[in-house]
C-alpha cells in the first residue's frame, strides 16, 4: 500500500513574497485594473485568502508594492560617484531609469490611490536630499536648504519623466535626449553663482 506523501505548508515569509512578486508582475503587464485578489492568488499559486491574510486585500497589496517601490527607488537614486555632478546627474538617471522599467508601479507611487509607509517614502526623498548636501560640501551646489533645493530638482525631472511615460510631448522629442538636457538644466540651475 502506497504511503501518503505529507504535506508541506508554504512559510507566511513565502507566501507574501510570493504574492508581492505576483502583483508586481501583473502591475506592469496588466496595470492597475489587472490586479485583483483572484488575479494576484492565481499568479502566486496560493488561495485568495493569502492576500487577505498578508495584506488586508487588495488595497493593501498594492501599498506594499508601492512601499516596496520607494525602496528600490531609494536604491536606484542613490548615486555614489565621488565626483559631484557625477552624483548629481546619475541620481537623476536612475530616477529616469527607475520610472521609465516601472511604469505602472511609478505612477501609483505618485498618486494618490496608495498609502506608501510614510517613512520608506520619506526615505526616498532624504536620498535625494544627501546627493544635494554632498553636492553643497564640494562646492557644486549653491548654499541653502538641501531639502528645498532637492524638491525644485525633484520637480524638474519628474515633470520631464512624467511628459516622457504619458507620450505628452511633441513628437519630435526624444525623451532620453530631452531628459539629459534636463538633468544638464538642473545642474546648472544648482550651480553656485560667481559672487558666492
Amino acid at each position: 500500500m502506497p504511503t501518503a506523501k505529507p504535506r508541506t505548508r508554504t512559510s507566511a515569509a513565502d507566501v507574501r513574497s510570493a504574492l508581492l512578486r505576483a502583483g508586481r508582475a501583473i502591475l506592469e503587464r496588466d496595470g492597475e485594473a489587472g490586479l485583483t485578489v483572484r488575479a494576484a492568488a492565481a499568479e502566486a499559486k496560493v488561495a485568495p485568502m493569502g492576500v487577505y491574510n498578508h495584506f488586508d486585500g487588495r488595497d493593501g497589496l498594492l501599498d506594499a508594492l508601492v512601499t516596496d517601490g520607494f525602496v528600490e527607488f531609494a536604491r536606484a537614486v542613490g548615486a555614489t560617484d565621488d565626483d559631484p555632478v557625477a552624483r548629481l546627474r546619475n541620481s537623476g538617471r536612475g530616477y529616469r531609469e527607475f520610472a521609465v522599467s516601472n511604469p505602472v508601479l511609478y505612477g501609483l507611487m505618485f498618486s494618490t490611490r496608495c498609502t506608501p509607509d510614510l517613512e520608506v517614502a520619506a526615505h526616498a526623498f532624504d536620498v535625494l536630499v544627501d546627493v544635494i548636501r554632498y553636492g553643497q560640501v564640494a562646492g557644486v551646489v549653491m548654499a541653502g536648504d538641501p531639502a528645498d533645493l532637492a524638491m525644485q530638482a525633484w520637480s524638474a525631472v519628474h515633470g520631464a519623466v512624467s511628459l516622457e511615460l504619458a507620450g505628452t510631448h511633441p513628437p519630435q522629442v526624444d525623451g532620453a535626449a530631452n531628459y539629459e538636457r534636463v538633468l544638464a538644466f538642473v545642474a546648472r540651475g544648482l550651480a553656485p553663482s560667481p559672487a558666492d
